[in-house]
């Protein structure tokens, strides 16, 4: 690959520094080609840096895309459970809205998330559905929400609502910027809740 990356922004690392090119370039290259198909040599050249300098920031392709998962997997959890005690409709309100907004700001960040989820399992003990499982239960608990029906499956069908649309926007459909459908998405979201 001759290209080279002009983004300066990275995951975890500041705006500008090798590390930042490095994390970026693996970042749309994974979504691009897979993990499997990329190279540290392809990374380190469309980030413009050695290959040694790649392995010095990260022990080895593996890791560098366990970074990239934990992180975007952390913040995604974070932006549901900073909303926790919040009333439902002003949590899912404010769930969606980050969601949307964190795939718009960071498409290739998101993506790489819907991509490569089922690659790293031990993430599902703590990550977005679990936060949002634990408010569905809250929910269940102080008689905001119907129960009988698992927390995690409402959970898992409510995230499904904004996932579901991001992957359709990842295979090509006409779904544009996900911010734009908040509203939509707001009410789907409280149709499952409060009508399953």
């Amino acid at each position: 690959m001759s290209e080279v990356l002009t983004e300066k922004r990275g995951v975890t690392a500041a705006p500008g520094s090798a590390k930042a090119r490095i994390e970026r370039a693996a970042l749309i290259l994974f979504v691009e080609k897979s993990i499997e198909g990329v190279s540290t040599k392809s990374i380190s050249q469309y980030a413009g840096v050695s290959e040694g300098l790649l392995y010095r920031h990260f022990k080895s392709k593996a890791d560098l895309s366990r970074v990239l998962m934990t992180t975007i997997h952390g913040r995604l959890t974070k932006l549901v459970r900073q909303h926790m005690n919040q009333p439902l409709a002003a949590a899912v309100s404010d769930i969606v809205r980050d969601y949307a907004r964190l795939a718009d700001e960071d498409w290739p960040l998101f993506a790489f998330h819907l991509l490569n989820m089922h690659r790293f399992p031990n993430l599902s003990d703590d990550g977005p559905l679990r936060a949002a499982a634990e408010l569905v239960r809250f929910n269940q608990s102080a008689g905001r929400l119907r129960n009988g029906i698992a927390p995690d499956l409402l959970a898992s069908m409510a995230l499904g609502v904004v996932m579901q649309a991001a992957q359709s926007k990842l295979l090509g459909g006409n779904i544009g910027a996900l911010s734009d459908h908040t509203e939509t998405f707001e009410r789907a979201v409280l149709a499952v809740l409060e009508d399953a």
